[in-house]
C-alpha cells in the first residue's frame, strides 16, 4: 500500500489497475481451490482418525466381553488389557492440553502382548475354545487398526503444499495492497484476510495431526471402553 503511493503516474492508469484486478481475481481463485483442497484432506484425516479411536473402543469392550465370558483364567488378561489401554490414554492425551503423544509401534506391540496371552490360555471345553478363538480374532483386529493409525499419522501435508500457497497469498496480498487505498479501513481489512487465512492454515496443519497438537481427537470413547472393562 506504501509502495503504490511511490509509483510513477502512468503505473496507475486504468490499464494497469484493469490488470492489476484480473491478475488478483486469477490468485484469489487459486488460492480459493488449494485451500478448498488442503481443508478437505485435512477434515477426511481427522474424521478418519476419530472413527478409527471410536472403533478401537468398541473392539477392547468386545475383547474384555469374550474374556470375562471365558472365566476366572482370563483375569489376568483383562487386567493386562486394561492397564495398557490406561496407559495409552494417559499418554495420547496428557491433560488434553498442549503437545500429546502419538501412536507408535509401541501400542501394536502391547496389543501383540495381550494376543500371546490369549494364545497362552488352556481352554477346558468348546465355549472355552470358541471364545479363545474370537479373541485371538479381536486382537488381530485391534492390532491392525493401531498399526493402520500409525502408518496414516506417516503422512504429512507435503511442504510444497505450503510453500506454492505462500507464494500465491504473498502475490494475491500485493495485488490488493497495490488497489487499496492508504487508510486505517484498508488496513484492518488486509489484516482481517491476512488473520483469516492464517487461520485456515493453522486449522490445516492441525487437523493433519489428529493425536498431536491442541485440536486432538477425542478421548471419550476409550475413556468409556476404560470405564466399562473396569467394572
Amino acid at each position: 500500500m506504501s509502495l503504490r503511493h511511490r509509483l510513477p503516474p502512468h503505473h496507475e492508469d486504468d490499464a494497469t489497475r484493469d490488470l492489476i484486478k484480473i491478475a488478483t481475481g486469477m490468485m484469489a481463485t487459486l488460492v480459493a481451490l488449494i485451500l478448498g483442497l488442503l481443508v478437505n484432506s485435512a477434515k477426511t484425516t481427522f474424521d478418519t482418525a476419530t472413527a478409527e479411536v471410536t472403533q478401537s473402543g468398541a473392539q477392547i469392550i468386545t475383547l474384555d466381553r469374550m474374556l470375562r465370558n471365558f472365566g476366572p483364567e482370563a483375569q489376568p488378561v483383562r487386567e493386562l488389557l486394561r492397564s495398557h489401554l490406561a496407559g495409552n490414554i494417559a499418554r495420547i492425551w496428557p491433560g488434553r492440553v498442549g503437545h500429546g503423544g502419538i501412536v507408535n509401534r509401541d501400542d501394536s506391540s502391547a496389543l501383540d502382548e495381550v494376543g500371546e496371552a490369549i494364545r497362552k490360555l488352556s481352554p477346558q471345553n468348546q465355549v472355552q475354545a470358541h471364545l479363545q478363538a474370537k479373541a485371538i480374532d479381536q486382537a488381530g483386529e485391534l492390532a491392525r487398526g493401531r498399526w493402520l493409525l500409525f502408518e496414516q499419522m506417516q503422512n504429512p501435508l507435503p511442504q510444497v503444499f505450503l510453500i506454492v500457497l505462500g507464494l500465491w497469498l504473498i502475490q494475491l496480498f500485493i495485488g490488493l495492497g497495490l488497489l487499496a487505498p492508504l487508510n486505517s479501513t484498508s488496513v484492518i481489512a488486509l489484516v482481517t484476510c491476512a488473520a483469516s487465512m492464517s487461520a485456515a492454515i493453522f486449522l490445516i496443519l492441525e487437523m493433519n495431526h489428529p493425536l498431536d497438537g491442541i485440536i486432538q481427537v477425542s478421548s471419550a470413547p476409550l475413556e468409556a471402553a476404560l470405564a466399562v472393562i473396569s467394572k
